[in-house]
């Protein structure tokens, strides 16, 4: 019961690696494509980010939920990942200009 109560308080979303120490990181997008929704209905957006940790540089692709508005090429992305495996990463949301 109480991890439905976990759940529902915060939005049904669950940590992002739990078993892992995480960091954030900002990222900037490179590219923008669409590609098919969910089913195959609608589009949705493919965002290529880029970002840096340590001395090296990560590029990355990610689908967007169709709910997203549209985002530019340049636009700066706040992402959290894991510090052991930095391609493993989830975006906490988009920063604004």
């Amino acid at each position: 019961m109480e991890f439905f109560l976990y759940l529902a308080w915060n939005n049904f979303e669950t940590l992002f690696a739990p078993w892992t120490k995480t960091a954030e990181a900002k990222a900037v997008i490179t590219d923008n494509a669409l590609g098919y929704g969910p089913m195959g209905r609608g589009f949705t957006q493919i965002i290529t980010i880029s970002y840096l940790v340590e001395d090296s540089v990560y590029v990355q692709k990610k689908k967007l939920s169709q709910r997203i508005d549209k985002k530019e090429i340049g636009s700066k992305v706040l992402i959290e990942y894991a510090v052991k495996d930095p391609k493993n990463f989830e975006i906490k949301g988009f920063l604004k200009q």
